[in-house]
């Protein structure tokens, strides 16, 4: 029987460990194989000559495909695959229905040159989630190879989201987001759209139970271009997981966690069950865009004789730093103004504390900054108190 909150309290026992950092590159990972005993099997290579692994499990009828960081800045579902794996390699009664239902296959990094310089597009710019039509990129015809020449039933595609995502109105995070994609602008739902919701139903019923309020719907708009969509025109359900924001876990580690328990959740439903309940997909709140990463209400800005009172937005970017070979965070103001339709996950009222800058002019839009807001202090858009 599955039982998420059990799962919970065994996750570090099955959690990988060296993964902590969300910047998961090439190197990384190939530290990671030297540690296993899982055979992999090189399935291509990346435009700068990078191989392109996959890794094969269980002995079931049904057949899985799982990929991640086709976006190469996305690691939380790879992470999370990897804690999976250890799992499955445990005596557990769920690992065990898994693995005697199901055969899955696993491509941890299809972009690995984006993952070495923590970028979404490939090493030519080519963003591969929205190559199927075109097929411009190298990895996407490594991807389709994959599923053209093996029996897949369904595929679940591993992304992650922006921190600026909350569940439908409210102040919680998105923390996980799924989407069973369409196939048409008129975003109607036949046989294979309807497999993809109960499969994502199956795991929101579990992960409230867990981190309720916290999951979300993304938006179900046609997208020609990209690989979800196609597949699912193609006839395969194809279920899209979007890793969000956790309080206070930038490194998204809170997050992996309950990635890993949504995979889990979701390859036990498909290994259990034959037909899928669909009629609460719906009712997944779908995503809303209200969340910054600082939000400083009531920043007093002077110029002489002249006074604005105003909120300030910041956002974070994660930048690799050729020279230092990391990646670094920084943050940039991309509101200014009234932001109360904003919500900061560091959200402080100033009390109209001046600010106090490097210069005499408040800094730009989009500059990322180091500044005084009376006590409060951000560098590189973190604050210091």
């Amino acid at each position: 029987m599955f039982d998420i909150k059990q799962l919970k309290e065994l996750y570090p026992s099955f959690r990988q460990e060296g993964f902590d950092n969300k910047w998961l590159n090439y190197a990384a990972l190939n530290q990671y194989f030297d540690k296993v005993n899982f055979d992999k099997v090189e399935i291509g290579k990346s435009f700068l000559g990078n191989s392109i692994y996959k890794f094969s499990f269980g002995n079931g009828p049904k057949r899985v495909l799982i990929w991640s960081q086709m976006h190469g800045n996305e690691s939380s579902g790879t992470r999370a695959m990897f804690d999976v794996l250890n799992f499955l390699e445990t005596n557990h009664s769920v690992a065990k229905t898994i693995l005697d239902n199901i055969t899955f296959d696993f491509i941890p990094m299809l972009n690995p040159d984006g993952a070495n310089v923590n970028i979404r597009r490939n090493a030519v710019g080519i963003d591969i989630n929205r190559d199927f039509l075109a097929q411009q990129s190298t990895e996407i015809h490594v991807l389709l190879s994959q599923i053209e020449s093996n029996n897949y039933q369904i595929l679940f595609n591993l992304h992650d989201q922006r921190t600026i995502f909350n569940v439908g109105q409210t102040k919680e995070p998105a923390t996980l987001s799924f989407l069973a994609p369409s196939y048409n602008l008129e975003e109607d739902v036949n046989e294979v759209r309807q497999q993809t919701m109960g499969i994502i139903q199956a795991m929101n019923i579990e992960l409230q139970k867990v981190i309720p309020g916290k999951i979300g719907r993304y938006t179900s708009e046609f997208y020609p271009m990209s690989t979800g969509d196609n597949f699912t025109k193609m006839g395969y359900p194809c279920v899209l997981f979007e890793a969000g924001h956790y309080p206070n876990d930038y490194q998204r580690n809170e997050t992996r966690k309950y990635n890993a328990l949504a995979i889990l959740a979701g390859l036990n439903a498909i290994a259990t069950q034959t037909e899928f309940d669909f009629d609460q997909y719906e009712l997944i709140p779908q995503n809303g865009q209200k969340f910054l990463d600082i939000v400083l209400r009531n920043v007093k800005v002077v110029n002489g004789d002249k006074v604005s009172v105003l909120d300030l937005g910041i956002y974070y970017d994660d930048v690799y730093d050729p020279l230092l070979n990391e990646v670094v965070e920084k943050g940039s103001i991309i509101e200014l103004g009234d932001l109360r339709k904003f919500f900061g996950h560091i959200d402080i009222d100033v009390k109209e504390a001046e600010y106090i800058g490097l210069t005499n002019q408040f800094p730009q839009l989009n500059q990322k900054a180091t500044f005084q807001v009376g006590e409060y202090k951000l560098v590189n858009g973190r604050i210091i108190q």
